[in-house]
């Protein structure tokens, strides 16, 4: 499987267990010059920005131990971007940022709610 496989079958995967525990789906793939947010989705009045994960294995660290603190400031600015577009005030509307971690070889999926 290639990468670009293995990225879009742990955004399907994320997104299916997403909308199983009641998230609406808004959008994959946000791009902008600071990153990109994997999907972008709705809990309630709660914008939820998250970033999946996925290796086929474990073997050197957890995929939740391959997030960066620049990554995560990455996908903060690219957030603050997108509610400037959609025209809300990050200060104002509630949002939080997930991770969806998927091991492939384990057929496993975690989903950390308010990771960073």
């Amino acid at each position: 499987m290639s990468r670009k496989d293995m990225g879009d079958h742990g955004e399907q995967v994320a997104r299916a267990l997403l909308e199983q525990n009641g998230l609406q789906f808004i959008m994959s793939n946000y791009s902008c010059d600071m990153g990109e947010i994997d999907l972008i989705m709705r809990d309630g009045d709660c914008w939820v920005f998250i970033e999946v994960k996925c290796r086929s294995d474990e073997h050197f660290a957890t995929v939740v131990e391959q997030i960066t603190p620049a990554q995560c400031q990455r996908i903060r600015r690219c957030a603050q971007l997108f509610l400037l577009q959609q025209e809300l005030n990050e200060h104002v509307t509630p949002m939080r940022f997930d991770v969806v971690a998927i091991v492939i070889d384990y057929d496993q999926a975690q989903w950390l709610q308010d990771a960073f």
